[in-house]
Parts: C-alpha cells; structure tokens; sequence
C-alpha cells in the first residue's frame, strides 16, 4: 500500500494534455454566499507529504485568486477536502499489418499489445457544513508520469487545480 502512494506523486507530473476534469455540484445551492473557505486533508500512511503540501498551497491560492478569503474551519462557509487514489490500469490495443506482395497475394496479420500504466485520480469536494453536505466536487484523473524537479511538479499541480476549479463557483 505504501508505494501506492508514492506512485501518486507523479501523477502531477505529467502532462496536462491528458488530464481529466469532471466537475459535479448541486444546482440548488447558492455559491454567491460563499466568501470564506478552509481547505481540509489528512495525510494517510504511505501518502507523499510534499505532494500534499502542493496540493494545498495550489487550492488556496486558487480559491484566494477568485476573491475567497481562507478562514478556520470551524469559520468556513466551504471546507474543500481533497482525496488521493491510485490505480494501475492495463490498456489493450491491436496493430494490423500487411503481409505479402503482388496483386493476389498478401494478408492481414494482427497483433494484439498491452500497455500498463498507474492512473491516478484526485478527488476535491466543497462541503457546506451548515447543511452537512457536500455541494461540490471536481474529479482529476491523469496518468502518472514524471518531472524531474521540484519546480516543474509545484508548476503542474498548479496548473491542474486552476483548471480544476475553473468553473467554480458554478454560475
């Protein structure tokens, strides 16, 4: 379980052209009353600290850049907890090649090939707690690869929560 984790690192490290954001949240709720905020995790064992801290740093500057204020959590109007998973996933393709000359001859030959990768998803919810409930929430999926330097991953985690939460509050 622990490397799970550790894989998890990099899945800030790839590129953003294969990330995934799905945004969800409940059309009833009124987000033009939300002016504070407090962003909540809880490190789990195996789980990579310096990757958590990013994370966190990436969702409050964020959620600061769009004029929330950060406040303790028991001030909150929304506390945004974040979740980490890693799965190691198998993809399956076939290539089809041609085989043989002449006008008459010749066939197809396929070949069937598999790729195995870690995906990595994280999950950010925005849980009103007045109503005990969760009233938004944006699912990253990607796959994990890797960056050389400290610099280039703070870079894509960044990146990957303002596009996480591009469209928050919802309008």
């Amino acid at each position: 379980m622990q490397y799970i984790f550790g894989f998890f690192i990099a899945l800030f490290f790839g590129a953003c052209s294969t990330l995934s954001v799905q945004n969800d949240y409940d059309p009833s709720y009124d987000f033009t009353k939300v002016k504070s905020f407090a962003v909540v995790h809880k490190l789990k064992e195996g789980e990579d600290g310096l990757t958590s801290k990013r994370i966190y740093k990436a969702l409050v500057d964020t959620l600061k850049a769009k004029g929330l204020e950060e406040v303790d959590v028991k001030k909150a109007d929304l506390i945004f907890l974040y979740h980490i998973n890693v799965t190691n996933k198998t993809q399956i393709y076939t290539d089809y090649q041609m085989v043989g000359y002449g006008r008459y001859g010749g066939m197809v030959i396929s070949t069937p090939r598999s790729y195995n990768y870690d995906e990595g998803k994280l999950i950010i919810d925005g849980y009103d707690p007045k109503m005990n409930q969760t009233v938004y929430r944006v699912v990253l999926v990607d796959e994990i690869k890797q960056h050389k330097t400290p610099k280039e991953r703070q870079a894509y985690i960044k990146e990957a929560i303002e596009k996480a939460l591009a469209k928050f509050p919802p309008r």
